[in-house]
């Protein structure tokens, strides 16, 4: 049988296994999409109830002789028998029958064996979970498949089927984990489910990059908070786990991807100022090196010439201006022109100047031309040679 098929009768059998609850996160619109992927029957009988009103196609003619009324009334019981599924106004007692026993099927009798104990659905068959997390010839799980296909209330379904929360990091072929997923795909909801659940937020893909990597690339605010916000107990109580709570896995905001990024590093080059801020209100290094050549987010943002981003970072109270990289050259000694009002801010921030005193600097210099001295040794780092 193809994959997609086994995928679709395995949905439809999770789906049939656990009640329909709302997804705690999801929005109005969010939830009327879920909604409409799926067909509940409802509406396919005669009688249609709209508005509060019962729709027949056919209404039986008053009886007028007593023959009339004879007839009437045995159409009447019959009708009583049968289970329509909609209100008729039936009477009080017989409308409040509660059967606790599937094997009663006299509705006639008043007698309740009350003994007799309540057949749950869950005692009639096992959630196979095992099924669920199985793994497909590309590594694939039903909750890769669920996410890529945007199916969220089959994704929390799976969620709660798992009995603990190794299974929500299982990585594919390409080792990306359901988190990587949902990221990539911008299901921040989806993100804060598997956060909630327990996955761990720093798995790494071919790259290196994390899911906050991810974030940090995409410029995705509302998906970076997802991750790094702690979690609540009413979080907890609202996703109805089917294991005990797991202690919180705190995101390490310092990791690294392959490059030698963390995310403040990948925030940076991409110029999403609002992700940079973000991390470094939760306590990102904002002056951290990266692994290969030491830069920091202000080298990234002078070579880039991001304006924005270099006015931003000045403006923060934690930036060290002065730190230099690897090989001893400070964010004036990268080559590149720097505007007069951002030289003047790096310079009142204790960034050495690369001229002398009797040079003057140029902003409008050619790029052709060097407009800088002495590039490949910070002076601080000359003078104590």
């Amino acid at each position: 049988m193809p994959r997609s098929e086994l995928f679709m009768i395995n949905i439809q059998h999770l789906t049939n296994d656990f009640p329909r609850k709302t997804a705690p996160g999801m929005t109005e619109d969010e939830k009327t999409d879920c909604d409409s992927r799926t067909d509940s029957g409802f509406l396919s009988g005669g009688n249609l109830a709209l508005s509060g009103e019962i729709i027949s196609e056919e209404i039986p003619p008053t009886p007028t002789s007593a023959d009339d009324h004879k007839k009437q009334a045995l159409i009447d019981d019959n009708l009583m028998r049968l289970d329509s599924g909609v209100d008729l106004g039936l009477s009080e007692s017989f409308s409040s029958l509660s059967l606790k026993n599937s094997g009663l099927n006299d509705l006639s009798s008043g007698n309740i064996d009350e003994s007799q104990p309540c057949i749950k659905e869950s005692d009639q068959k096992e959630i196979p979970w095992e099924l669920y997390f199985e793994q497909d010839e590309d590594g694939d799980t039903h909750l890769h498949i669920a996410i890529v296909q945007r199916f969220p209330e089959v994704v929390l379904a799976l969620i709660r089927a798992a009995p603990h929360p190794r299974l929500l990091d299982t990585p594919n072929d390409d080792a990306l984990t359901p988190l990587h997923l949902a990221v990539v795909t911008g299901q921040w909801h989806i993100v804060r489910w598997l956060i909630v659940a327990g996955a761990r937020p720093g798995p790494r893909n071919l790259r290196g990059d994390s899911p906050l990597h991810i974030c940090a690339q995409t410029g995705d605010l509302q998906t970076c908070k997802a991750i790094t916000n702690p979690v609540t107990q009413h979080e907890r109580d609202s996703l109805a786990l089917s294991y005990p709570a797991q202690p919180y896995h705190q995101v390490d905001l310092e990791q690294w991807n392959y490059d030698g990024q963390t995310c403040v590093h990948v925030a940076a080059i991409n110029g999403h100022v609002d992700v940079l801020r973000h991390l470094v209100w939760y306590g990102a290094d904002i002056n951290a090196r990266e692994g290969r050549s030491g830069y920091t987010a202000l080298h990234y943002a002078i070579e880039n010439r991001d304006e924005r981003l270099t006015t931003f970072l000045l403006e923060c109270n934690k930036i060290n201006a002065s730190v230099v990289t690897y090989g001893g050259r400070s964010v004036l000694q990268l080559g590149f022109p720097v505007p007069s009002n951002l030289f003047d801010a790096l310079r009142s921030r204790g960034v050495p100047s690369p001229y002398s005193s009797d040079e003057e600097y140029d902003s409008s210099s050619s790029e052709d031309e060097a407009p800088y001295k002495n590039t490949n040794v910070c002076p601080a780092v000359k003078a104590t040679a």
